[in-house]
């Protein structure tokens, strides 16, 4: 039986093995958002219960789950190996959006279990990523969020609310125009994907991978222009020790 989606609410973060976590006021905030339209109640003292259930791994930089538990109330902390698939091409294929009723889609809920189910039938079918699609659009993926860039240089994310809102995106959105690209919000339609010139997909643990088939269908063009200036800036993000929480050293 599948959990209910308001059993729990969890994020995951890029953990160096030790006390630091990457953009953890990121993650923190995204938490208590997507608690609250969960209907979920925090405990107050959450940041001193992640930090009492932290203990040192010595497998570098890794992906660690922050999951809160409602009925245990108690917080569970999964560590987990980068994916080999990471900051590289990627194939994708399409399979239909899960939905669920009120506030719940578009957080990180107790019943992700769809989710992980689309990315396993898309492994099964040689693709790296499934695209989550309703009427026709790019809602969601898998594991990751879209960023697609049109002809014209122009990057475009999805404006829906049934979209989880990616940490990764935050960090490279908020900062498009530091780099030159213009960035609107819409829909993820055929038509703009079928002639983007680049489609990037962001999140922690796939990093920032350029989708080049859906569907066994090339897109996008030959030599891309906004994919390699992401990677540098996520390279250049997490290698700046001001971006790296250590929770040792919070108050508590």
């Amino acid at each position: 039986m599948a959990n209910e989606p308001q059993s729990a609410v969890f994020t995951t973060v890029l953990w160096d093995g030790g006390s630091k976590i990457a953009d953890f006021d990121l993650h923190l905030n995204r938490l208590k958002k997507h608690a609250k339209r969960l209907r979920i109640t925090l405990p107050n003292n959450l940041i001193e219960m992640i930090i009492q259930q932290l203990t040192e791994n010595n497998g570098g930089i890794q992906l660690l789950n922050i999951t809160y538990d409602v009925a245990q109330d108690e917080i569970r902390l999964t560590p987990r190996q980068l994916p080999s698939v990471r900051n590289c091409d990627i194939h994708a294929m399409t399979l239909s959006m899960n939905y669920w009723v009120g506030e719940i889609t578009g957080t990180k809920h107790g019943d992700w279990q769809p989710y992980l189910n689309a990315k396993t039938l898309a492994n099964d079918n040689d693709a790296d990523l499934a695209l989550l699609i309703d009427e026709y659009c790019i809602i969601d993926s898998d594991r990751a969020n879209l960023i697609v860039i049109d002809e014209d240089g122009v990057a475009y994310a999805t404006n829906s609310k049934k979209s989880v809102e990616g940490v990764t995106q935050e960090i490279l959105t908020s900062n498009l125009e530091k780099m030159g690209i213009p960035l609107n919000y819409g829909k993820l339609n055929e038509r703009l994907v079928a002639r983007c010139s680049e489609m990037i997909a962001v999140g922690v643990g796939l990093g920032c991978c350029r989708v080049v088939t859906i569907d066994g269908e090339s897109i996008g063009h030959e030599h891309p222009v906004a994919y390699p200036n992401f990677v540098a800036y996520l390279a250049q993000h997490y290698s700046n020790s001001n971006n790296w929480v250590d929770l040792c050293e919070l108050p508590v």
